[in-house]
């Protein structure tokens, strides 16, 4: 009887996504910071009675402020894009059956940690972590391989909604 296959690299595919919309709200969220340190460190305006041409400053001032208006904007979109993706993602995860194949994923992607970030929180209370390291990178894999394959077939199986893309 043949094993029916489950599509492994769509659940992947999510994921990284996940972790590239983390990014993006993270790299947004500097250029914000960056953008309002301008904004406070234009000059002060002098206010007279006097009438006057419109000043460069104003357009300056009022260009950062769309800009402003419009990043944070962006920012907000992305954050609930995340929450949204993360809230079907936990549904999946949670019906994990292994306590270690969620924590590898929670920790790859929601914590956007490196492999061998992942091994030694996972792993790192184990005296011999550094003599054998690469066999706990390569258990790292492993789980991670049965943890896509189980959330692969617990989404096709219970026909959740795969149409939602992140992005």
């Amino acid at each position: 009887m043949d094993e029916k296959h489950y599509d492994v690299e769509a659940v992947k595919t999510r994921l990284y996504e996940y972790r590239e919309i983390a990014k993006e709200i993270d790299t947004q969220s500097e250029r914000l910071e960056r953008l309002k340190s301008k904004m406070y460190g234009v000059g002060a305006q002098a206010i007279t009675d006097m009438p006057r041409a419109p000043s460069p400053v104003h357009d300056r001032i009022s260009d950062l402020v769309q800009q402003k208006d419009e990043l944070e904007k962006e920012i907000q979109e992305a954050i609930e894009r995340q929450r949204s993706e993360r809230e079907f993602l936990e549904g999946v995860i949670k019906h994990l059956r292994r306590s270690d194949e969620r924590a590898v994923i929670r920790i790859r992607y929601f914590d956007c940690a490196s492999w061998n970030d992942v091994v030694d929180l996972m792993f790192g209370d184990k005296p011999d972590l550094l003599e054998k390291e690469d066999g706990y990178l390569r258990r790292v894999y492993k789980l991670h391989g049965q943890a896509l394959y189980s959330m692969a077939k617990y989404i096709e199986e219970n026909d959740t909604d795969r149409s939602g893309t992140v992005g």
